[in-house]
């Protein structure tokens, strides 16, 4: 899922709680990318951000963190864990093909240390 970096803080909530996600790409005009995730949005209303003045690109995280689609999820979940973030982007040979959360690696795990009992 992406977002434009024009859109404003409003329409990215929008989006995220209407496809029950937590973070969203941010796709810039040149196709590089940003992160933009609930916490960006809380922290910037926190700080008194207009919803409908602030875009995503005003509050999305730079420095994009990624993982090749062929890493396995131990190695995500330790990138996640370096990084002290909840969110990276997937790369396949070289470009971005979405974002896995770390609930999701957790459910993984999770299900992989289940089937060793």
């Amino acid at each position: 899922m992406s977002v434009a970096e024009t859109d404003t803080l409003r329409v990215v909530a929008r989006v995220l709680a209407s496809a029950d996600i937590g973070a969203a790409l941010v796709r810039s005009e040149n196709d590089t990318f940003k992160m933009v995730s609930e916490r960006d949005i809380a922290r910037a209303l926190a700080e008194e951000a207009d919803p409908d003045k602030v875009w995503a690109a005003d509050v999305a995280s730079e420095g994009l963190v990624t993982a090749d689609a062929r890493d396995r999820i131990l190695q995500v979940a330790f990138t996640m864990l370096a990084g002290d973030i909840r969110h990276v982007a997937i790369e396949q040979d070289g470009e971005v093909m979405g974002v896995v959360s770390s609930r999701g690696v957790f459910a993984v795990l999770a299900e992989h240390a289940l089937a060793m009992f």
